[in-house]
């Protein structure tokens, strides 16, 4: 299973569409996690692409579009995802890490700080991607793989 793991891309739908795009062309992807500030980018990619969406809120977002956080099952892997505003980011990492040891979670994905950040913390891994938009100082996302219950996650410039 390959998931394209994005973050804040706030309108620049044309970096979001290049990720895609060169993502699903080397070995497909079988889904696009969006954490939020950018999910009307995401819902026009899934338009475009019929690519599965599973995505959160950000601040920026039209409110009730999508939950403020979601636990899925993915593969035998338990994701924890949330913009991360709820939570005071970045200073609030202890109240995040609380919310997915509650839903049992293996990774926790997070946005809004528009920073790379990962962090191993108590048999959990916290993953921010920083923000796909071009114009932020160092934009990117990340690349989740589940195999044969076991992940790896890459983290690629954009």
């Amino acid at each position: 299973m390959r998931i394209l793991v994005v973050s804040d891309s706030h309108g620049d739908f044309s970096s979001l569409k290049k990720v895609y795009t060169r993502e699903n062309q080397e070995n497909g992807l079988d889904l696009l996690i969006h954490l939020g500030d950018g999910v009307l980018d995401a819902l026009r990619l899934r338009r475009i692409s019929q690519l599965p969406l599973e995505a959160v809120n950000g601040n920026n977002d039209p409110k009730e579009a999508f939950p403020d956080q979601l636990c899925i099952k993915l593969a035998g892997i338990r994701v924890f995802c949330c913009h991360g505003h709820h939570f005071n980011l970045p200073s609030g990492l202890k109240t995040l890490l609380s919310f997915a040891h509650r839903a049992q979670a293996d990774l926790a994905f997070f946005g809004h700080t528009h920073q790379h950040f990962t962090q191993k913390k108590k048999g959990l891994t916290l993953i921010n991607p920083g923000a796909i938009c071009r114009w932020e100082k160092d934009p990117g996302y990340i690349l989740l793989e589940i195999e044969a219950g076991r992940y790896r996650l890459v983290r690629h410039p954009l």
